[in-house]
């Protein structure tokens, strides 16, 4: 059988027609079978088409380096994701096989693989099957093994031929029953490495591994951020963000690190399977002896030393409790800036590694939220897009902003974006496709990639610009799709004029050759406009980056001005940067220009027309309850430097009613003279609003019965008192609630003191009062110590010169595996750190063993608004019980309850 292969190549042979030139041979055996050649004629791209096209792929080989299977690892997983199937056969013939090459293909779910063991025998297939659907095949033979310069650089024959297919199967099949041929295990792969170690490699075999090339190594940046990493955990840190823009390696700086760190057990998460399918073979290049393992939606490999899993598997709390606290010794949390998920958040409080890195291209996220605060107040590292093009790791761009044709007022903005629906009617349109290809025609340098906002926009845009002439394709993760691997490949080579891409373009992806991007649908998030410009940052020589980026008549598009420009938060900085811009005194990084037509500023201009403070204040409300779902409160208006009396609507709940907002009209119209009359600032003193807030809460008022003579309704009996009707007392307790916080905050230090016991140390000398808000600094003003921010976080403080314990905890409502909370109003439920136990010296100070006092401090989050949220301090709290130990589930009786005006933000529950 293999002679009439053979025959079949040398009659192929025989019908050469060849140039002139030996670096040109074009080699044509007719319209099905073809000889590919190597050099100019390589065999990975045509292997990437048959494998775009089949069901099945069989391949024996005689041996496979590291680098073959990694060009080839896209087009095999896609293979496996679509259902496919893939055998592979492999000798170990010469111990030329690389064993990481082999846990690479271990790392495919799915494949089928198996050993040949030659003992001594000859062994030199390279021959490949390939079997569409309909059971139609290709079959390659020739000389080509499992390595970089095989397929790709080297001369290597290789003839791809229908005819041939049945024969190579039949040889396929009787190769696999033979008794050398073996399941590859994980447990062969370590039993071959070792002996493969321990003795010289013939010469044949050197000659290959050699030609691999040297391991990789940093570079200056990545060696600066090493360096840090050291010095940090040097001092005691057990956590750190590194942030590093798009193109500068972070995954590669993290498997750097855990080398440095000596890791022995590393956890890497993310949450796409792109970005965990590089990460893997950015890993599998500097740690080759490493056994790697997923856990994912599919795959759940709890016993790997490297484990890659995925954010929405392993953050859930029913799998994150299969692992020990202290299982990994290392984790990296890669896309940090999703870090504010609740699914990380569990992550983040179940583990206790020796270290966790945060990676992240932007300091920045979606909600302004501050990153620091999960990775213990400790920025390790920073090198952002400038300083990446000013170092030369990054390629300069040219920058054009360009005047967008769609009225954006007219599409609905919902939960911080914009309907998807409608901005897909309003973007694949002949008029929008049109202008996209003249900005192409104009601007265009290289190939391209051109973001769109849904799979139909992209093959909208792929069809007219097909029909005008250009090579391009879309890219998404639908049916309609071309083939990812294969298209980034054309790309890269420049066989693609343009590839059109949604959202899963937006990290992951590494094609250097990427010359122009074309920004073709809104980005709200300055997150996501940067890694969509980080795709064509990568560096390769003479190359300056083409970005053509349209801007909108929406606020959100001054994001796109804000990162670009690096200003500072709000419109003012925005408008300092646009004038500099103007006044040509921007200050950009070598090589990189900024335009903007003179239609763009006008948008721009217009944008940043300066507002009256109404409508400042109605625009933050609606931005606001885009992002966050629901509206807001009087207080957070307040709180963001907003009078919630200055709406021009004449009060604060007529605003929230013409701003769309639902009230319960019953209450609202009934008690409108009480809740306007607290809303007035000089209407009713700190007192009096403190007992209508016990009236609402049906309690014995605390202050002077006077206090309640403050409205004829009241003291009537009408309104206030009226609460034992469920509805209507209810609804009226949640609207006058929501204006007395307010009302009370404005004023400070207006609840009361009480007396709970504490020390004098607390109350007097340094004024900390029960239910009144801190921050961190404060506090430890407050005990009189010094404040350092990696110290002075959530968990156990404990402060020896005063003999005292501080706890800062966490209290929420989501299902946390670890979930501080409130089991009643005077009752809370805590945990103690991962590794307290009971007979230990915090153990014993909080069941009260020692003479220390403890001081309790909570919150709702870490965030408020975007800004820090202060601790709220709950007195010296009395041991009730617990149990367990690392952690200890404590429950404490608190000096008092939880006023009723913090009782939801608390978490408290509501009284039966």
């Amino acid at each position: 059988m293999l002679a009439s292969v053979a025959d079949a190549l040398s009659n192929g042979v025989s019908r050469l027609r060849t140039s002139t030139a030996y670096d040109h041979f074009h080699f044509v055996l007719n319209e099905q079978d073809r000889l590919t050649t190597g050099g100019t004629d390589p065999l990975l791209p045509i292997l990437g088409e048959h494998i775009d096209k089949a069901s099945s792929v069989d391949l024996a080989v005689a041996f496979a380096m590291d680098s073959g299977v990694s060009l080839l690892e896209p087009w095999l997983r896609e293979l496996l994701e679509r259902g496919g199937r893939l055998r592979i056969i492999i000798g170990d013939y010469l111990d030329t096989t690389d064993p990481a090459a082999l846990r690479r293909l271990m790392d495919l779910e799915g494949a089928e693989l198996y050993v040949f063991e030659t003992g001594g025998l000859s062994f030199h297939p390279k021959a490949w099957l390939f079997r569409a659907a309909d059971t139609s095949g290709m079959g390659v033979v020739g000389s080509s093994n499992l390595s970089r310069s095989a397929l790709e650089t080297g001369v290597e024959w290789n003839l791809h031929s229908e005819a041939a297919s049945d024969q190579v199967a039949e040889a396929f099949e009787d190769l696999l029953s033979r008794p050398q041929v073996s399941r590859l295990t994980a447990d062969w792969i370590e039993v071959y490495a070792k002996r493969r170690r321990a003795r010289p490699l013939p010469d044949f075999s050197r000659g290959i591994v050699e030609a691999e090339g040297p391991p990789p190594e940093p570079h200056p940046i990545q060696i600066e951020a090493l360096d840090a990493l050291r010095r940090t955990r040097q001092t005691g840190h057990r956590a750190g963000l590194v942030v590093l823009a798009t193109g500068l390696g972070k995954t590669w700086l993290a498997a750097f690190d855990t080398i440095r760190a000596k890791a022995a057990r590393i956890l890497f998460v993310a949450h796409r399977d792109e970005i965990l399918t590089q990460a893997m073979s950015a890993f599998r290049k500097v740690r080759p002896d490493a056994c790697m393992g997923r856990y994912t939606g599919t795959e759940k490999e709890t016993e790997a030393e490297i484990l890659f899993a995925s954010i929405q598997t392993l953050g859930r709390v029913e799998h994150l409790r299969r692992f020990a606290p202290d299982h990994f010794d290392y984790i990296v949390v890669d896309e940090f800036h999703h870090a504010a998920a609740r699914t990380y958040q569990n992550l983040i409080e179940h583990f206790t590694p020796r270290f966790l890195l945060g990676l992240t291209a932007t300091p920045d996220r979606t909600d302004g939220g501050d990153l620091l605060e999960l990775c213990g107040e400790n920025l390790v590292y920073q090198c952002d897009l400038f300083r990446g093009i000013d170092a030369g790791r990054l390629a300069p761009f040219h920058y054009f902003g360009v005047p967008d044709n769609i009225d954006y007022a007219q599409i609905p903005w919902r939960s911080g974006q914009f309907d998807p629906t409608e901005l897909e009617a309003q973007l694949a349109t002949q008029a929008r496709a049109e202008n996209a290809l003249e900005q192409f025609r104009k601007r265009a340098r290289g190939p391209a990639i051109g973001f769109c906002c849904s799979k139909h926009h992209a093959d909208y845009m792929a069809q007219f610009f097909r029909e005008a002439g250009l090579r391009a394709v879309a890219v998404h993760s639908g049916d309609a799709s071309a083939p990812r691997a294969s298209s980034l490949t054309q790309l890269g080579a420049g066989e693609l004029d343009i590839l059109f891409a949604v959202d899963m373009f937006n990290e992951g992806v590494d094609v250097p050759e990427i010359g122009t991007v074309l920004m073709l649908r809104p980005t709200e998030s300055a997150i996501i406009w940067l890694q969509q410009l980080g795709r064509g940052l990568r560096r390769v020589e003479d190359k300056t980056l083409q970005v053509v980026d349209y801007i909108g008549n929406h606020r959100s598009f001054l994001t796109k001005v804000a990162t670009l420009t690096r200003a500072g938060s709000g419109d003012r900085s925005i408008t300092q940067k646009l004038d500099e811009w103007e006044r040509g005194a921007l200050v950009l990084p070598p090589g990189c220009e900024v335009t903007y037509e003179l239609e763009t500023m006008d948008i721009l201009r217009a944008l940043l027309k300066p507002k009256d403070g109404a409508s400042e204040l109605e625009a933050f409300y609606l931005e606001f309850r885009a992002q966050q779902g629901i509206r807001p409160q009087a207080i957070e208006m307040f709180r963001n430097g907003f009078d919630p009396r200055a709406t021009g609507h004449g009060g604060w709940f007529n605003f929230v009613r013409d701003m769309g907002d639902t009230l319960p009209e019953d209450a609202f119209t009934t008690h409108a003279r009480l809740l306007a009359d607290i809303e007035k600032p000089k209407r009713y003193a700190p007192e009096t609003l403190k007992a209508l807030e016990a009236i609402l809460a049906g309690m014995q008022p605390t202050g002077s019965t006077e206090a309640l003579a403050f409205d004829p309704h009241v003291r009537n009996g009408h309104n206030g008192w009226q609460l034992a009707r469920p509805t209507r007392g209810a609804a009226l307790q949640d609207l006058a609630q929501e204006l007395i916080e307010w009302r009370l905050a404005e004023v400070p230090n207006t609840r009361p003191e009480a007396d709970d016991g504490a020390t004098p140390f607390v109350h007097r000398s340094k004024g900390l009062q029960l239910w009144q808000r801190y921050l961190a600094p404060e506090i430890a003003e407050a005990f009189g110590v010094a404040y350092k921010q990696n110290v002075w976080r959530t968990g156990i403080l404990p402060i020896l010169e005063k003999n005292a314990l501080i706890l800062l905890a966490n209290v929420s409502t989501q299902d946390l595996v670890y979930e501080n909370g409130f089991l009643a109003p005077d009752r809370m439920r805590w945990f103690s750190q991962n590794r307290t136990t009971q007979d230990g010296r915090h153990g014993r100070i909080i069941s009260g063993k020692e003479r220390d006092t403890v001081h309790l401090f909570v919150r709702r989050g870490n965030k408020l608004n975007g800004k820090v949220n202060p601790f709220i301090y709950c007195g010296q709290p009395r041991f009730l019980a617990w149990e367990g130990e690392k952690p200890i589930t404590v429950t404490w009786q608190l000096p008092e309850p939880v006023p009723l005006g913090l009782q939801a933000e608390l978490g408290v529950p509501k009284a039966f």
